[in-house]
């Protein structure tokens, strides 16, 4: 893979995943659940997680996908990502801050979609590029 196209499919992923985390903890979440308010604190700090979360989503799905169906294959691996990590985590961080259960679920499903999201774009522009 060439490193410009790398360096794309990251921006993209990342960006995509920052801008529906913030709409979903700042404007939705705050809705649900009373304690939970829009917060701004370490914004810089999250960016940078989400860049290296995307990093990690592109290098392995280029490792692994075989290309016939970038988008959807992405979107897929991002779904899996998202199980995968952030399931786990949103147990840790209930048990640690006393979180419901049902915040625990409603949260975690909430980062598959933005992990799926996040696949779904790294995989439009990997396929795109055609580097698979």
């Amino acid at each position: 893979m060439k490193p410009r196209t790398f360096l794309l499919a990251v921006v993209a992923a990342a960006l995509c995943m920052f801008v529906v985390a913030g709409l979903w903890h700042n404007l939705v979440l705050p809705g649900l659940y009373a304690d939970k308010e829009a917060h701004h604190n370490g914004l810089g700090l999250m960016l940078v997680a989400y860049f290296l979360l995307a990093a990690l989503l592109t290098y392995l799905y280029a490792r692994t996908s075989s290309g016939r169906r970038p988008a959807w294959d992405g979107a897929l691996f991002g779904v899996v990502v998202g199980v995968l990590w952030v399931f786990p985590h949103e147990l840790v961080l209930a048990g640690a801050h006393g979180d419901s259960l049902a915040y625990v679920f409603k949260n975690g499903a909430w980062h598959v979609v933005e992990q799926g999201l996040g696949g779904w774009v790294l995989g439009l522009v990997l396929g795109r590029h055609a580097l698979h």
